[in-house]
């Protein structure tokens, strides 16, 4: 919890104000703040006139800020150029919203990662080192972790240009963005800078009527003795109930081609190979700086089967399709449980199922496939992500206001103590859904599993879910739990 004691209002942030008309942008004003015992970090998401990442550090009652060029990454050999910029309020910390035309830094701003961080230089504060030109830092968060450093560059002009680096340490991944990493929990990968040019398969040789899997008998969960041939069988099992999640979305693919593994490869994939073959329909599109990305569209068993022989394993396909991906067909609603109980994250859970069916909005609920728990509801409304995204944070808040003590709206995990949080930040263009009956990529084969409302209940094992179980438990089940959502899309 933040101190009590309250600072005044720091001159640096003069800056700020002077760029900012308050009566019109959402963004926080710069008001009294109080410091936390341990100092913050956020990285916003900012589609401005270019896609960039706001890199923000606690200092002083403010937050430094840079702008990032490129998604920050926990490769200690990419350097990304980080602009230093005007200091902002501590509040802009939990900012997320729109930023209106015609104003200063105009666009979507969503987090894209926060947590505490630690100086790692012992005879300069933060604010010191920035005047020296160099900092070192220890970051806690869901994306970006361990020690990472920023150097000023040398030379004179109108920007104070930095380096963004990561150092090499046990948190370093190779090869590998901050969305991409292997001990990531980041359910998402942030793509909603991505503007369509052109949305239509690729159409050429016809798709073969089996795909050839090779090396079988690769141990793909070499804990649990699951191989290579026992997850395409899986998939094949639960095809007719995933494939309608799929089809006709972008999908950006969580691929282990050597299985799990310390070490082993693991990275999400969202440009199509050129080498993949061409029955396997793309979406085109094109991000903010006009790089050409080729989603592939899994549409059939066909194509399933071929990326999952890829080493494919977990699929996370977009809230909206190629025919417009502007309007989401579904709102997410992603509960969190963090330091609590299962027993508190189904009580919120039902309560959200009460508030929504209250409304008139029929919801269905499913495993994440880990800890936490997703509550889907069809989006009828004319409105696109902007709007499905305000009414899901306003259900959410009534739902947190209801259950202060086990529910919160709050990002920071520290603010949480042992509150389940309510998530809709995903609900963006571009943001994307672990889809139900995937696997995931942790030991035990665990599945993303449609539950009836019924099935929901404290002593419930999320983790009972697998490769083994899911397959039979679908030949019992006469209707897909899910199946009032895949209706409302036909």
């Amino acid at each position: 919890m933040p101190n009590k004691k309250k600072s005044v209002v720091p001159e640096s942030l003069d800056e700020y104000e002077a760029k900012r008309d308050f009566a019109e942008t959402p963004e926080p004003k710069p008001i009294q703040a109080s410091s936390h015992k341990r100092p913050i970090f956020v990285v916003q998401e900012h589609h401005a006139t270019r896609l960039h990442y706001d890199f923000r550090l606690e200092a002083d009652g403010v937050l430094k800020s840079w702008a990032v060029t490129n998604e920050p990454s926990l490769d200690p050999s990419v350097k990304r150029l980080a602009v230093r910029v005007e200091d902002h309020p501590l509040a802009y910390a939990s900012f997320s919203g729109t930023i209106p035309e015609g104003h200063y830094g105009a666009g979507e701003v969503f987090i894209w990662d926060h947590g505490t961080f630690e100086n790692l230089d012992s005879a300069r504060t933060i604010t010191e080192g920035i005047e020296a030109g160099k900092l070192s830092f220890l970051l806690h968060g869901k994306k970006l972790k361990g020690r990472f450093a920023l150097v000023r560059m040398r030379g004179k002009g109108k920007r104070e240009n930095w380096l963004l680096i990561k150092a090499k340490d046990e948190e370093a991944k190779l090869g590998s963005s901050a969305g991409k990493a292997v001990h990531s929990r980041t359910k998402r990968v942030p793509l909603s800078g991505t503007r369509t040019t052109q949305t239509k398969p690729i159409r050429g040789t016809p798709k073969p009527e089996e795909v050839e899997l090779t090396h079988p008998d690769k141990q793909l969960y070499p804990e649990d003795g699951i191989t290579k041939a026992d997850v395409a069988a899986y998939y094949r099992a639960v095809a007719p109930r995933l494939l309608p999640f799929l089809k006709d979305r972008p999908v950006t693919l969580e691929r282990l081609p050597d299985g799990l593994g310390q070490g082993k490869p693991h990275f999400w994939q969202k440009n199509t190979p050129a080498s993949y073959p061409a029955w396997i329909p793309r979406a085109q599109l094109e991000t903010e700086r006009g790089k050409p990305v080729a989603y592939a569209l899994v549409n059939d068993l066909a194509a399933l089967l071929y990326l999952v022989n890829q080493g494919a394993l977990t699929f996370h396909p977009w809230l909206s399709r190629v025919e417009a991906l502007d309007h989401p067909d579904f709102v997410l609603f992603d509960l969190d449980p963090g330091k609590a109980t299962f027993a508190d994250l189904v009580n919120v859970a039902q309560r959200l199922h009460e508030e929504l069916e209250r409304e008139g909005w029929e919801a269905v609920v499913k495993t994440s496939g880990k800890t936490g728990l997703h509550v889907l509801v069809p989006w009828r409304k004319d409105g696109g992500y902007d709007e499905a995204r305000r009414w899901a944070q306003q259900v959410a808040e009534r739902v947190a206001d209801h259950l202060p003590e086990t529910a919160t709206m709050d990002i920071r995990k520290d603010k949480r103590g042992g509150r389940v949080y309510i998530d809709v930040l995903q609900n963006a263009r571009g943001h994307h859904v672990v889809a139900p009956y995937v696997l995931r990529a942790i030991p035990g084969a665990p599945v993303s599993t449609p539950l009836r409302w019924q099935e929901l209940k404290a002593d419930l094992d999320p983790m009972r879910f697998t490769l083994h179980t899911v397959p039979p438990r679908i030949a019992r089940q006469r209707v897909d739990p899910l199946a009032a959502l895949v209706e409302s899309w036909r």
